[in-house]
């Protein structure tokens, strides 16, 4: 994928993943990024497609991630700090 391809992504949604990741629980992300459940729900299907790849597998309570959503994770995390930081820093 280019820069550009980047424009037909809505890159709210790796908020939403990154929640998943950490919280393991749809109703726990929604409360976590002040969401509606159907709307992370929603966010998590859209993403599903994105990656092309379930992502998440529910056991009992919690969803356990795929191997491709902590591959995903493991590059997203540091992406998304860049991101926070070059903002932040463009503020001072």
């Amino acid at each position: 994928m280019k820069r550009h391809d980047l424009r037909s992504i809505d890159l709210n949604l790796l908020v939403v993943f990154e929640a998943l990741i950490e919280e393991r629980n749809v109703t726990r992300a929604a409360i976590k990024l002040s969401m509606g459940q159907p709307a992370v729900s929603g966010a998590l299907r859209r993403l599903r497609a994105l990656f092309n790849d379930p992502l998440f597998k529910r056991i009992g309570r919690e969803m356990q991630p795929t191997p491709r959503a902590i591959s995903v994770a493991q590059t997203l995390g540091p992406a998304l700090d860049s991101v926070c930081s070059a903002i932040t820093n463009s503020k001072a």
